[in-house]
């Protein structure tokens, strides 16, 4: 067995070194940059949503005033600065609302499309999914919504999907279908006064 002198131990120490070191420190500055990147964007992130937030609750508080002007002007500040928070959809969706309160359905249904691919998340899509499709049989666009709904899968929104499948097939004119379609949703436990109203009317 041979053993090595502390030189020639040395010297192995610097070769390695020489053949590794750009590696290594090459590796320690993309580490260090990228947790001082990921905490910088972080901040960011949570700076944002937090003016988003800001921004949202002026746009409820001046609804609520009444000036309607100014909130339209706050709504656009949110969609700028609110990008990948919650608070984009929902500025959308106030638009939306304000298009309806207008008999403005085809303005309502761009909003909702926006707030829809706007959402921050499948429960939120959903949401703005099932609004979007109600307002397209507003609008007599019954393709559209059909294929609307048949992007909504959470077991969450069953019953509202399966009332708004209701009004789909009454639009049509298939009464039939209409009232399974209402009383699946009530079976599943969806149930406001207004759609045992529709059930009643068709079951009549």
């Amino acid at each position: 067995m041979s053993y090595l002198t502390d030189e020639e131990k040395a010297e192995r120490i610097k070769q390695w070194w020489s053949e590794n070191a750009v590696a290594i420190i090459a590796g320690l500055v993309l580490g260090i940059g990228g947790l001082f990147g990921w905490n910088w964007w972080s901040d960011r992130q949570e700076a944002r949503a937090q003016g988003a937030s800001d921004l949202y609750l002026a746009l409820q508080a001046t609804v609520e005033a009444g000036d309607l002007q100014r909130a339209a002007q706050i709504s656009d500040q949110v969609i700028e600065h609110g990008r990948g928070t919650p608070y984009e959809a929902l500025a959308w969706v106030h638009r939306a609302d304000v298009a309806i309160s207008e008999g403005d359905t085809e303005g309502a249904v761009a909003a909702l499309r926006a707030a829809r691919d706007a959402a921050p998340d499948d429960g939120y899509r959903s949401l703005m999914t099932l609004r979007l499709a109600r307002q397209l049989i507003l609008a007599e666009r019954l393709d559209e919504a059909e294929a609307a709904l048949a992007g909504v899968r959470s077991d969450a929104f069953l019953g509202l999907r399966l009332e708004l499948q209701g009004d789909l097939a009454r639009a049509r004119g298939d009464q039939d279908q209409a009232r399974e379609h209402y009383r699946e949703a009530l079976d599943a436990g969806h149930s406001p006064e207004y759609l045992r109203l529709k059930f009643e009317e068709l079951a009549a």
